[in-house]
């Protein structure tokens, strides 16, 4: 067989990387690149990458014209449900960037579609890739944790000026009444949340119970760059995530499990897993090339199918779906990485440690409906 035909839609911010990627497995023959798109032009270096492979400023044009196996989606989150759901009908399978889409009623319409064509779809959450999920999974499942007895997740990462006007969607709630969803919560620490809702293996229909929410902003975007979330699984595991981008020195976001007989740390940017025994390291599994097996019948299903996003989309709804974020001075922070910590550890929200700029009101969403 041959390799499969890829086009890469976004090759600019994170899609550079990708680029490096797809590039590098071009050459080592597991796939063609076959198409790059990106409205806007490529420098000298993305088009060396690029190499042959056919390049267009319209996703879809470009799509329908090389008729790719696979598209690998890195555009702005708001873009995510249209651009999908257009690869899909072409006949393409999907590596598609995190979070897949900002609402509920987007990653319904993807599931809808998915089944309709019968695509796989690999969502970008690369750190379920990591070999110290895997082994944390394992250990859980094997009770070697006991009761799972709550799950929190911290997030303390410093994101100035530039980040916030890296584009003009960057720290937006909506643009022109398009759910966006930009925030903390929703895209840098979307991996922490993601992780913290799943690992006591919640799953069906409605895996998440309640959100408990307070945000807050320092900036003169939307979106919130600093919040807290309380989480009730279908399990009813509390699980508590504390986020700023506001900490001015950055350690490396954590999900903890705390269970009746140990308690492990995942550190998943670092793929390291510790317990009471010690610490291990382990290997992480690149998620297009774990894509690219599966289609190969190498494995029985790709690490993040889209189906299994559904408890983090639920956060990201209620996270939509809460008052603006509450206005902080940054000045007005004290100690703001030791809170986040005790917050996550002792399953408050940041309004119930104590601090005297957390003062947002009061919000709670469930599947069926919100309160303030």
């Amino acid at each position: 067989m041959s390799a499969p035909r890829v086009v890469l839609v976004g090759a600019h911010g994170h899609g550079r990387g990708h680029l490096e990627a797809i590039a590098r497995l071009h050459a080592a023959g597991r796939l063609q690149l076959a198409g790059v798109a990106d409205p806007r032009p490529l420098d000298p270096d993305q088009r060396a990458l690029a190499g042959d492979a056919a390049l267009g400023s319209d996703a879809t044009e470009l799509i329908d014209a090389v008729k790719p196996d696979v598209v690998v989606l890195v555009t702005p989150v708001h873009t995510h449900v249209a651009l999908a759901e257009a690869a899909m009908r072409a006949g393409a399978h999907l590596l598609l960037e995190k979070p897949p889409a900002p609402t509920l009623a987007g990653l319904d319409r993807l599931l809808t579609v998915q089944r309709e064509t019968g695509r796989v779809v690999q969502v970008g959450f690369q750190a379920f890739g990591s070999g110290a999920v895997t082994e944390l999974r394992r250990r859980i499942t094997d009770g070697e944790l006991g009761e799972i007895r709550a799950i929190g997740g911290t997030g303390l990462w410093w994101r100035g000026e530039a980040y916030w006007n890296r584009s003009g969607w960057a720290g937006r709630r909506s643009i022109d009444g398009v759910p966006v969803n930009d925030g903390a919560l929703t895209n840098p620490f979307a991996h922490a949340v993601a992780l913290a809702v799943a690992l006591d293996g919640s799953g069906g229909a409605e895996p998440v119970r309640r959100v408990e929410l307070d945000t807050y902003r320092t900036r003169a975007s939307e979106a919130h760059d600093t919040a807290s979330a309380r989480i009730v699984t279908a399990r009813r595991t509390p699980v508590t995530v504390a986020a700023t981008l506001c900490a001015e020195t950055e350690t490396e976001p954590t999900v903890t499990v705390y269970g009746s007989r140990d308690t492990a740390e995942l550190h998943y940017t670092e793929d390291r897993l510790v317990t009471a025994t010690g610490a291990t390291r382990h290997g992480r599994t690149d998620l297009l090339e774990d894509l690219l097996d599966h289609l190969a019948g190498a494995s029985a299903g790709p690490l993040v199918p889209l189906a299994d996003t559904l408890a983090f989309t639920q956060v990201a709804e209620a996270v939509l779906a809460a008052p603006a974020p509450t206005v902080v001075d940054q000045e007005a922070f004290d100690d703001l990485p030791g809170l986040t910590r005790r917050a996550a550890a002792t399953g408050r929200l940041y309004r119930e440690t104590g601090a005297r700029w957390a003062t947002a009101a009061p919000f709670t969403w469930t599947p069926e409906g919100t309160t303030a």
